[in-house]
């Protein structure tokens, strides 16, 4: 491929700037009036909290959420990459809350892991994600999904509307 059509970035690609520094991206406002649910914990926050969750504590990267215990209803958007397969481990075991990660059906921890849920959502369009460092938002680079673990965590989804629900 020649180096003219080579991408270097997400955002090159998506036409964004490309001097982020920040790895937050946070979910938009419109999800949480979408599920209109209470959770206990973001058990993967940004520092300080993002003020639209509707949760009663959070982990953030410094508490390393992961090795933490996990009590009530759970909301997490982990970090994306390598390690998402180790976090919806622990949220599947847990039972109970929405994740919110790519809606990549042909990884492994799409199948070990996502597929022992209790529901999924596949997104309808991308999500517009918020970086805290820029004043605009980003759309997502694939489809998202949220996990549901736990009736109040599927009945959230399933009346949200936002997306194709299944439950498994």
């Amino acid at each position: 491929m020649s180096d003219k059509y080579r991408p270097k970035a997400f955002a090159d690609v998506k036409g964004a700037a490309t001097k982020i520094q920040s790895v937050d991206w946070w979910t938009p406002p419109s999800v949480f009036e979408k599920l209109d649910i209470e959770f206990d914990i973001d058990v993967a926050s940004p520092v300080g909290g993002v003020e639209w969750i509707p949760v009663k504590k959070y982990y953030t990267k410094e508490d390393d959420g992961l090795s933490k215990d996990w009590q009530g209803t759970v909301w997490m958007n982990p970090p994306y990459g390598i390690a998402t397969g180790s976090w919806l481990d622990k949220f599947v075991k847990h039972g109970d809350g929405i994740a919110l990660v790519f809606a990549r059906t042909d990884t492994r921890w799409f199948h070990n892991y996502a597929l022992n849920a209790d529901a999924l959502l596949f997104t309808k369009g991308r999500l517009a994600f918020i970086n805290p460092e820029r004043s605009d938002t980003t759309t997502s680079a694939s489809g998202s999904l949220f996990v549901a673990c736990g009736e109040k965590s599927v009945k959230a989804l399933e009346k949200s509307k936002l997306g194709w629900f299944v439950r498994l």
